[in-house]
């Protein structure tokens, strides 16, 4: 058997580059061993009592005020006791333990997490371990919206397999594959969620955000009030028939409205009621033939139903097309359904995790502003979102994304290349003088931890060999498996 060697050099202070092996220093380093000395000569006593050897130091007199120099510094561990094991800090190697809900109420006011980095700076890494694999044995459900393809399934299939977890595998084209619907009576706001507290996005919220992305624009309070009428008048006649409503149905009824449907509109305006959801239900009927067909247009399947009950829920979406509204309507979709599903179990105190790495996404049309909505109601449902995005610059200043990048309340901010993306993660979290500097050097597997309003502390991401297979995305480029 032979043995690796890893060469480790500490940072001598902040900022400076460490050489350091992401993939390796994770293995022992062997432990240097002196090379044996000859016997030292015999000293006698009564020569070493007189100062024959070497003078003899003469004690002082002191106070007990004096004597508090004695007592050296000793460093605390710099985020705490508390948490879940990140890796350790570069500068000194004590341990990093932090975690979103322990941190809550102390250091932070909020339970979001954002990653930011550089391609292959191994923010994957920290998301498949620190809040995935870490976290299962705290009780917790971590919900994994998996858009990465790694030979030929999503990147956290690995993950999945290992936990004995099933992966909810989308793809459109009616193949028979799982199916989510988008008027799942989970998503309702009656029943279990009528006078709650917390009230997340129902499904007229969600058809406005699924029709608005599919249209391109923002619809009217005439467009609304019709795709209210009709969702609600599908949905009654649905549950007395005992069946789930679809958004066919809604196209349908809008499209063919029966004597009274828009009675409730008064005399006035009953007539001309008839023709406000024509270019919504024309878009819905679009969705349900081509663009979302066999994906959220049935009735949802039993295998979705049953992975929810699982500790981690593997959405894998990787097989939809990045151009369309397909994949954002699916990840607000399942947002939505979760957070209300979360809502009606609320009693049970359960803490819950969604893993976004593919953020960019969130950042397009109007999902990116429900997803931001639901977000705000993280305190009451006990849910975390832990998103990952490559550059702030990606994004405008009014973009949702930005918007959820900055209400983080923990931030990990990995290695950026161009000053400008390393320039606007230290204006965004308001890192000290020599930040800049500092992100533009850290190499794989480092990032910088903003946590509050709390000085960055610069981590070291450690793995451990199982870990190391669980994360290893190389297989394609390197042409081996594992």
């Amino acid at each position: 058997m032979t043995t690796k060697i890893v060469s480790v050099s500490e940072l001598s202070h902040f900022g400076t580059r460490l050489h350091w092996d992401y993939e390796l220093a994770d293995e022992p380093a062997p432990v240097p061993v002196a090379p044996p000395r000859r016997p030292l000569p015999k000293r006698r006593r009564v020569l070493d009592r007189a100062g024959f050897y070497e003078p003899r130091p003469e004690g002082g007199a002191t106070t007990t005020r004096q004597a508090e120099a004695l007592n050296l510094a000793i460093s605390r561990m710099p985020s705490g006791h508390e948490g879940v094991i990140n890796g350790v800090d570069a500068t000194s190697n004590a341990p990093i333990a932090l975690d979103q809900f322990t941190a809550y109420g102390q250091d932070v006011s909020n339970i979001n997490v954002v990653a930011i980095g550089d391609v292959g700076k191994a923010k994957s890494s920290l998301l498949k371990t620190v809040f995935t694999t870490r976290t299962l044995p705290l009780g917790r459900q971590v919900i994994v919206i998996d858009k990465k393809r790694q030979s030929g399934r999503g990147e956290y299939s690995r993950v999945a397999d290992a936990v004995q977890a099933p992966s909810i595998v989308f793809s459109t084209g009616g193949t028979g594959g799982p199916r989510l619907n988008l008027l799942d009576p989970a998503i309702s706001l009656q029943g279990e969620h009528e006078g709650a507290e917390y009230r997340p996005e129902g499904q007229s919220q969600l058809v406005f955000a699924v029709v608005e992305d599919t249209m391109g624009r923002t619809l009217s309070e005439t467009e609304k009030a019709a795709t209210t009428n009709a969702l609600s008048l599908v949905t009654h006649e649905a549950v007395a028939q005992g069946h789930e409503p679809l958004i066919g149905m809604v196209a349908q009824r809008m499209l063919y409205p029966n004597d009274g449907d828009t009675d409730v509109f008064g005399p006035l305006y009953k007539e001309e009621a008839r023709l406000w959801g024509r270019d919504v239900a024309l878009a819905l009927r679009r969705l349900a033939e081509t663009d979302l067909r066999g994906l959220v247009d049935q009735p949802t399947t039993d295998d979705v139903r049953a992975a929810l009950e699982h500790p981690l829920v593997h959405f894998d979406v990787s097989q939809l097309p990045d151009s369309g509204p397909a994949l954002r309507i699916v990840m607000t979709l399942i947002n939505t359904w979760l957070s209300n599903r979360l809502a009606a179990r609320s009693s049970r105190y359960q803490q819950t995790e969604m893993l976004v790495e593919e953020g960019w996404h969130l950042g397009e049309g109007s999902t990116g502003l429900l997803l931001r909505r639901n977000m705000k109601l993280s305190r009451g449902l006990g849910l975390s979102t832990v998103s990952a995005f490559h550059h702030i610059s990606d994004f405008s200043l009014e973009s949702p994304a930005r918007a959820l990048m900055q209400e983080a309340a923990i931030a990990y901010i990995y290695g950026q290349e161009r000053y400008d993306d390393a320039a606007a993660c230290a204006s965004m979290y308001q890192l000290p003088a020599g930040s800049v500097e500092t992100i533009m050097q850290l190499g794989q597997g480092q990032c910088l931890v903003k946590i509050g309003s709390r000085d960055p502390i610069l981590m070291r991401h450690i793995r451990s060999p199982f870990e190391r297979y669980l994360t290893d995305t190389d297989g394609a480029i390197k042409g081996r498996q594992g």
